[in-house]
């Protein structure tokens, strides 16, 4: 049986193959969340990111799928750089002995975020001028403006 370290917790637990490491840790009590994401997360369905944990060491972690980097890159708006060993709880089955760090760091992608922070302005702009030229057709055509 695989056995699952959490580093900043000090303690260890031997799992089945193949289980999934977020059920593993709410099992045990330690929490892949902080703060409100305690309350405000997908429940382990792969679209929020807030699960995210750090491989420390071993190679008992199945691969890492890309819709997980899709959702460890960050939102529609910030974008954050992915190391190679943080992975989603929610995602990851533990295949073998694993040292796990709960709550790891994940920096902004400036460059990134900029480009997602400017496409999502023009996107609002013509969303803005799109509706309100509907709007405006629509009031004249009913004869109301």
């Amino acid at each position: 049986m695989p056995t699952v370290t959490f580093a900043e917790e000090h303690r260890a637990i031997e799992v089945d193959a193949g289980s999934n490491l977020r059920l593993v840790m709410l099992r045990v009590g330690v929490s892949p969340y902080q703060g409100l994401d305690r309350l405000i997360n997908c429940r382990g369905h792969n679209f929020c990111g807030t699960c995210a944990v750090e491989i420390v060491e071993g190679k008992g972690a199945s691969p890492r799928t890309q819709e997980e980097e899709t959702t460890l890159g960050g939102s529609l708006v910030v974008a954050r750089v992915v190391a190679k060993n943080v992975r989603l709880a929610c995602q990851m089955k533990v295949t073998g002995d694993i040292t796990v760090k709960s709550h790891p760091v994940r920096p902004l992608d400036a460059v990134e975020t900029k480009q997602r922070i400017a496409f999502a302005a023009v996107a609002l702009f013509f969303g803005v001028a799109f509706l309100g030229t509907f709007g405006y057709i629509f009031l004249d055509m009913i004869k109301k403006f």
